[in-house]
């Protein structure tokens, strides 16, 4: 292509790009959304200051309970719960404007024969929307200033795993209201296919949640699990190859389906490869995950000493299970034990034994209830423990190895009592101005300059 060819398109690319942002600018949904943001995050992080701070007092009476007081709990993941409600409830009808208004007034055709194809017309949206995006980050700006000028505390690296876990799912969320607003024929349709996929996901959590078996699994694959994960410090490529997959699926989608010249036929065969290739590349994906336990406690994983000798155990590690998918003492088994050798134990086999129970009340049936046991190399023991520091050494054991303590530090925590309604005043009438004077300003500018 000629130079002054490929800079023309540049700048019309730029322009378009241009022309986007200035529309967001100019929607009154937009800045809705911003003051409802920076309403929800303030009054989350007041009232889960207030509530860290209450258990923080109980911490300094008793030092041996400071190692519980974690900001990334106790502080950061509820604040951020306003964005998940903002990003699911919110976002979309702001991202569905994008496509939208344009097939509504027509200037989608317009565009359509602009020389530029519809992959990078649906990029330059995107990007616009990236834009909105980073502009819904300050009010959380604002959160770990005031936490940092509290004295409290800020692990960074489970704070940036914490905002990656949030912009995956915006772009997930922001890729299926394009594609929603491509296949409708009008706005309260987008929106009302959009809430149904992103409210589907999170019922879809929730009854997993209580369940075990396939809709568990399933319910791990949703977009509010996968969400948790990054929200628990820990990452895993798994989980970021399906939220790009799920984000560039709905991403293609509005790409084949955005030209209506286009005939179904050919729209519907390019739906399908596109569909075949992602779940082959989520596929393998899944084959080989990868896990990085980025909290600052490493409550994620086992000592260095037991995760070495974990990834040396050559033959298979069967686990039976008889408990009670509802019963705690196997959520808890899950969260401390199992999830953590499910990454260390190359290969393993968990096998959950149906409990026959007369009701959600009574006693299971069978003197095995509660039991678990463990098979290695020909090998069997059993117990009705669930806690790691009686499990490792059973399966030590059953494989013949001997494994030296690690002088692990221990996690001190950061317990703070400290009063931050004081900054409600930022959130419930600075920022909101500021949102409300920036959109009233923007407008009238625009409107001076037409």
């Amino acid at each position: 292509m000629p130079l002054h060819k490929r800079a023309s398109g540049h700048q019309l690319a730029w322009l378009v790009l241009v022309q986007e942002i200035r529309s967001l600018l100019l929607s009154p949904a937009l800045f809705i959304m911003l003051i409802i943001v920076s309403l929800l995050v303030g009054y989350s992080f007041i009232q889960a200051v207030g509530l860290f701070s209450q258990a923080s007092r109980t911490a300094v009476s008793f030092p041996e309970l400071a190692g519980g007081m974690n900001p990334l709990e106790g502080i950061f993941v509820p604040t951020f719960g306003a964005y998940y409600l903002s990003e699911t409830l919110l976002l979309p009808f702001v991202a569905i404007r994008l496509i939208g208004l344009d097939k509504q007034s027509g200037a989608l055709k317009l565009l359509l024969q602009l020389p530029l194809s519809p992959l990078s017309l649906c990029g330059l949206k995107m990007t616009a929307m990236g834009f909105v995006w980073l502009l819904s980050l300050l009010p959380a700006a604002m959160v770990l200033l005031l936490w940092y000028n509290l004295g409290g505390h800020i692990f960074f690296p489970e704070i940036m795993l914490l905002f990656m876990g949030h912009g995956l799912y915006s772009l997930a969320i922001i890729s299926i209201a394009m594609f929603a607003a491509t296949i409708s024929d009008s706005l309260p349709t987008a929106a009302m296919f959009c809430l149904t996929v992103t409210l589907g996901s999170w019922i879809l959590d929730f009854a997993a949640n209580s369940q075990g078996g396939v809709l568990a699994a399933v319910g791990k694959l949703s977009l509010t699990g996968m969400l948790r994960q990054f929200e628990n410090g820990l990452l895993s490529t798994v989980h970021i190859a399906s939220f790009f997959c799920i984000a560039l699926l709905f991403f293609s989608l509005t790409v084949i389906w955005l030209h209506p010249g286009k005939r179904l036929l050919f729209q519907l065969g390019n739906s399908f490869v596109v569909l075949i290739v992602l779940s082959g590349v989520l596929a393998i994906a899944a084959l080989e995950p990868g896990y990085m336990d980025v909290t600052e406690n490493q409550r994620h994983s086992f000592s260095p000493a037991d995760n070495c000798a974990l990834r040396q155990l050559d033959k298979t590690l069967n686990i039976i299970i008889h408990l009670n998918p509802q019963d705690s003492r196997l959520l808890d088994l899950e969260q401390d034990v199992l999830a953590k050798l499910r990454r260390s134990v190359p290969n393993l086999n968990i096998q959950y034994m149906p409990i026959d129970t007369g009701g959600l009340f009574s006693a299971a049936e069978g003197d095995n209830y509660g039991l678990i046991e463990y098979e290695y190399g020909g090998k069997r023991d059993k117990s009705y423990s669930n806690s790691q520091n009686e499990i490792l050494p059973i399966i030590y054991t059953l494989a013949g190895i001997e494994v030296a303590a690690d002088q692990v530090p221990t996690y001190r925590g950061y317990p703070l009592v400290v009063d931050a309604t004081g900054y409600g005043w930022w959130f419930y009438i600075l920022l909101p101005l500021f949102f409300l004077g920036g959109g009233f300003f923007y407008r009238t500018g625009m409107a001076g300059l037409d």
